[in-house]
């Protein structure tokens, strides 16, 4: 059940990337090509390895959003943070970036990364409340999307 939850919520933020890339001329096929790729068996699979987690944000029985961390070496990185239209606003975004920093924090983890897009401005807000500032590239950007992708970064030990 809870895994069913946490596929759709994915598979909502993946649709809300397609609507926002195609409202801004950007290729959203080239964000599903590289952020959305996963089979459900591979998602689920990647969030059941050591050093990974993926919460979700409920109110009751219904799905806010979720957010995930994966890591290697000395860094971890925030994946798949995600709260629906319709419950942002309400601090969602807050607790789940908490829990999974906190999760992050007891681990050997110094450093945690992610990678946004310059529209996604109250996104990067929070990031930066949160401690993380833009850094270099430390992957390549999508095709198409160079110009638009943003990499943070924030040191935690």
């Amino acid at each position: 059940m809870l895994t069913s939850v946490k596929l759709a919520l994915i598979a909502d933020m993946g649709q809300w990337d397609v609507e926002q890339c195609d409202a801004r001329g950007l290729p959203s096929g080239d964000v599903i090509s590289a952020y959305y790729s996963d089979d459900a068996a591979s998602l689920l699979e990647k969030c059941t390895l050591p050093r990974t987690g993926m919460y979700l944000a409920r109110a009751g029985s219904v799905a806010l959003g979720c957010v995930g961390h994966a890591g290697h070496g000395d860094v971890a990185e925030i994946v798949k943070l995600f709260v629906r239209p319709e419950a942002r606003g309400e601090g969602a975004g807050s607790r789940l970036l908490a829990t999974a920093l906190d999760a992050i924090g007891r681990s050997e983890f110094r450093r945690v990364r992610l990678v946004t897009i310059s529209f996604m401005t109250d996104a990067i807000a929070l990031y930066r409340r949160f401690g993380f500032l833009e850094c270099e590239p430390f992957e390549p950007a999508p095709t198409g999307l160079e110009e638009a992708t943003r990499y943070m970064e924030m040191v935690i030990r």
